[in-house]
């Protein structure tokens, strides 16, 4: 083969792959700027996101702070409340109790009838007669 003709193949061959390559160059930066486009618009979702998070955060501590300090208001007048009601109850001078009456068991009584003396039980309680039923002759 001839070294002009060899060296023209090559050459040729070197420009395709060349022109393959800044082909596949060009794609490819079309390509990766559509996903960083697609990752910026992903970013800003996540970063709206994050600021309603932080927001709704923040206005939570804050019902929580709000709660904690009305509670600790409440346990101090609590506190003041019941130290008052003690040091107003141990002041108080018990006034003195008179003792309680003993009390005495009563005796227990059993009362026996008389041999040979029959007890007749008391007369029944008088009892009205029956009115007639409606309608009878």
């Amino acid at each position: 083969m001839n070294a002009n003709s060899d060296r023209e193949y090559i050459d040729n061959k070197v420009g395709d792959v060349r022109t393959a390559v800044d082909d596949l160059r060009v794609a490819m930066t079309e390509r990766f700027t559509a996903v960083h486009a697609r990752f910026d618009a992903i970013s800003a979702k996540f970063e709206s996101t994050d600021t309603k998070i932080e927001s709704a955060v923040e206005a939570a501590k804050a019902g929580i702070i709000k709660w904690i300090v009305g509670v600790l208001f409440a346990m101090i007048a609590m506190f003041i409340a019941m130290m008052g009601l003690m040091v107003n109850l141990l002041s108080q001078q018990p006034s003195p109790v008179a003792p309680a009456p003993a009390i005495s068991t009563p005796a227990v009584i059993i009362q026996l009838t008389p041999q040979g003396v029959t007890v007749l039980p008391a007369a029944p309680p008088s009892v009205p007669p029956a009115a007639a039923p409606r309608g009878a002759p």
